[in-house]
């Protein structure tokens, strides 16, 4: 090994006090970059390398070079002239007084960007080099705890990742929400009713589906059965092919009709085909619940459309299962893409959603859907009309599996795949038939076509693929300067989509917008939330509020037209709403309520209800009801009420239209909890949520006992208001309601409201009792430490 060099020694920082008579030569490297044995570039006063390392104050010359450069002025001498300056040096009669003052430009210069620079604080300067080389970039960054929601017992239980809209709501993420929920639930009965109707509800409808023997069987005239009348069908498949084919592209409309045609023409010795029946099945399941007119009716908690759409996706389910997949045709992707679109759009076995969809891509890659068709190998080749088709059906498969993956928040099977299949051709589907030699040329993607949407989803598809899996992973390590970075692509996706005329363009133009202000959502609310204690991430407090008002607007506007099928299909507006209630609330200061110590028992008067309750209540419901257990106080520590910045004039503005756009989300998902009877549990947390939020009334007093028993009352009212419009809007009114006898003023109403109808009241009191027969959200709430009677279990009866 080399020895550092005497001259070195003297004149390095921990250099020897000793001094060599000797003279050597100057060192022209830095001394940091010479100790190490490394490549200096030695520009002054710091080199690349060391100001790259943040070892800026290590960087240190050999004094006899400053001389030189000082006396000498553009003079180098004694080796000198390898010696770098970052500027030309100075000429002239002032060369030695010039130079002295560019120096100290460049360490002004240099001082300043660590003063304002966003990493400010990293490079912070240390005494100890030890120090200074153990302290790391990350340390600035702020830390998160991972976003997931991960609850059950025993086998079952269910995962969620952080792209999960579902995680909102974990104890990590937002525990004063369930704080709040306890509180307003322990000075209200109405949930206790409602929660005993609607169960009774379902077990009765059980039992008659059981006792008559309606269970879904899949036979071949089961199917026949189903299948509506021609002139109830056809308005259906037009409203088919003008919403849902203008983004999803499954089948081809003329071949189409003219199988439809066929299908109702008197066959003599010839099968009914049944693929095609199915899928006539499976297209008015799909379509129930999105058809405007009509008056819509419940059965139970259930709207009568969905439960008809549930019997019949049932039926074809079963079906397609005996079908065998060894050799899998065109018709056989088709009804499994309607398949996965009628069960999501209706909202029914949304926990299975993702292995259906990861099930339905993987048999897509089996069939190398996912690679270019011109690649297969043999003398038969395929036709120009089969590879089109082969393209559209991918690009579809593909983003409903995606976007599957974002709402569990689990692996996609496109990440890490390699695709080189091409993009379809923007051209209708009249240019398209089975003869054709060569594809005809595709239209400019100005003008709109029904797969004009897949296209332009095909380009933003790989980064929005590496978005979830970056989010999803909780080892990422990703930096603000990523989200910013990301922040920017995404935004030059959305200026770059094209302004569409045609009045089909309406739904995929919101839809191709909607799914790339998700990921500006998830990306910035984990900063938004923490941009009051730190100003560099009000960027992301205003994008968060901007990407969620853009997507609930756009769902409002298509529900305001009678346009349903995002509201069904997607859960926006709940992510929305929780966001924002997130960073709402976080971003304002606070008031400390300590709980009310007389909620955390049951009173005597709540125990004699409960036995006169069990004494006189339906059949139905003695089995479900338990003995009111002792209610329980908010966990451990205070629940915080926020009020409105003050100090803060661009908080309180975000804050504000974070209220306003919440409002508006409830409204929106309200639509589709009444076309659907589900959603409800979802629609209970907005409204909490909305609970805690400020208030811009001046006579609030903010943390009061009173105050916050007002805020819950409010919320528990919104969502009793909607079950009790459910109730009313039964399609049997001479189901028995078992109404409670409340005194409260909105009970009282409402019950009048059914008497009027002929439905009687039952004298239902105060109880408490699990709630794991309503399976209204996508996740098992058994686990969260809600009242035990708001521990639902979403999509597990259907």
């Amino acid at each position: 090994m080399s020895t550092r060099s005497a001259e070195s020694r003297s004149h390095s920082p921990d250099g020897d006090a000793e001094q060599r008579t000797s003279k050597k030569r100057k060192v022209l490297s830095c001394y940091a970059c010479r100790n190490r044995k490394m490549k200096c570039d030695r520009v002054y006063p710091v080199c690349g390398r060391c100001q790259r390392t943040g070892r800026a104050d290590q960087c240190t010359y050999d004094p006899r070079l400053i001389e030189d450069l000082q006396i000498n002025g553009d003079t180098h001498l004694d080796g000198a002239t390898s010696f770098a300056q970052p500027d030309h040096a100075p000429n002239g009669n002032f060369g030695s007084f010039q130079g002295q003052l560019r120096i100290q430009e460049r360490r002004l210069e240099l001082l300043e960007r660590k003063l304002v620079g966003p990493d400010h604080g990293r490079e912070s300067t240390f005494n100890t080099p030890s120090r200074l080389d153990a302290f790391t970039d990350e340390g600035a960054e702020p830390k998160f705890a991972e976003q997931m929601l991960f609850r059950g017992k025993s086998y079952k239980t269910h995962f969620y990742g952080s792209t999960s809209p579902m995680t909102l709501i974990s104890q990590i993420e937002f525990n004063e929400l369930q704080a709040f929920t306890r509180e307003a639930m322990s000075v209200d009965s109405s949930m206790h009713r409602i929660r005993c109707d609607f169960k009774s509800f379902r077990n009765r409808r059980k039992a008659m589906i059981k006792e008559k023997g309606l269970e879904a069987q899949g036979t071949d005239m089961e199917i026949l059965g189903l299948v509506p009348d021609r002139g109830v069908l056809d308005p259906v498949v037009t409203l088919y092919f003008d919403t849902i084919e203008t983004s999803f592209r499954i089948l081809h409309e003329p071949t189409f009709r003219a199988e439809y045609s066929d299908f109702w023409q008197p066959k003599q010795n010839e099968n009914t085909p049944l693929a095609m029946a199915v899928a006539l099945v499976y297209i008015t399941a799909i379509m129930k619940c999105l058809s405007v007119g009509g008056e819509n009716m419940f059965i139970g908690d259930s709207s009568s459309d969905r439960e008809a759409a549930l019997r019949m996706i049932e039926s074809c389910d079963l079906w397609l299962l005996r079908q065998s997949s060894k050799h899998p045709m065109i018709s056989f992707f088709q009804l499994k893409c309607l398949s996965l679109l009628a069960k999501r759009v209706n909202c029914v076995k949304i926990k299975q959603d993702w292995t259906n969809s990861g099930e339905l891509i993987r048999l897509a890659i089996a069939s190398g859907l996912h690679r270019n068709p011109e690649l297969i190998a043999g003398k038969k080749k395929l036709s120009e009309f089969d590879k089109e088709m082969r393209r559209r059906l991918w690009v579809t498969i593909a983003e409903l599996e995606l976007q599957s993956s974002i709402d569990c928040g689990l692996p996609s099977s496109l990440g890490g795949l390699y695709f080189d299949v091409q993009a379809p051709s923007n051209l209708p589907d009249e240019a398209l038939s089975g003869e054709m030699k060569e594809v005809p040329a595709g239209r400019p993607l100005d003008s709109f076509t029904p797969t004009s949407y897949l296209i332009l989803s095909l380009r933003s598809l790989p980064l929005r693929v590496h978005l979830m899996q970056l989010l999803n992973n909780p080892t990422t390590n990703l930096q603000y300067s990523d989200v910013v970075h990301y922040d920017t692509r995404i935004t030059s996706l959305l200026s770059a989509l094209p302004s569409w005329n045609d009045p089909r363009a309406g739904l995929p133009l919101a839809l191709l917008s909607i799914q790339l202000h998700q990921y500006l959502i998830m990306l910035h609310l984990p900063y938004a939330k923490i941009a009051s204690t730190n100003p560099r991430f009000t960027f992301s407090l205003t994008s968060c509020v901007n990407a969620t008002s853009s997507l609930v607007s756009l769902h409002d506007d298509l529900v305001s037209k009678g346009s349903y099928l995002l509201n069904h299909l997607r859960n926006d507006a709940f992510r929305a709403g929780m966001s924002l209630a997130q960073l709402a609330y976080h971003n304002c200061p606070f008031t400390t309520h300590q709980p009310d110590p007389s909620n955390l028992a049951p009173t005597p008067a709540s125990t004699n209800a409960s036995h006169h309750l069990a004494k006189h209540m339906h059949p139905d419901q003695q089995h479900t009801t338990k003995a009111p257990c002792a209610r329980q106080g908010p966990p451990p520590g205070a629940l915080r009420i926020p009020h409105f910045p003050t100090k803060n004039l661009m908080l309180k503005t975000m804050v504000t239209t974070s209220i306003e756009v919440i409002e508006k989300a409830i409204t929106v998902f309200e639509a589709k909890v009444m076309r659907l009877g589900t959603g409800y549990m979802e629609y209970w947390l907005l409204s909490a949520g909305t609970g805690i939020m400020p208030t811009s009334d001046v006579s609030a007093t903010y943390g009061n006992a009173d105050d916050l028993r007002a805020r819950g009352k409010k919320a528990i009212d919104r969502i009793t208001r909607l079950c009790f419009r459910v109730l009313a809007m039964q399609k049997d009114p001479n189901i028995p309601i078992f109404l409670g006898t409340d005194t409260d003023a909105t009970s009282r109403m409402l019950r009048g409201g059914m008497d009027s109808i002929g439905v009687g009241g039952g004298g239902m009191a105060d109880t408490a009792g699990a709630w794991d027969g309503l399976n209204d959200m996508q996740v098992d709430m058994s686990g969260w430490t809600f009242p035990d009677f708001w521990a639902f279990d979403v999509g597990g009866d259907f």
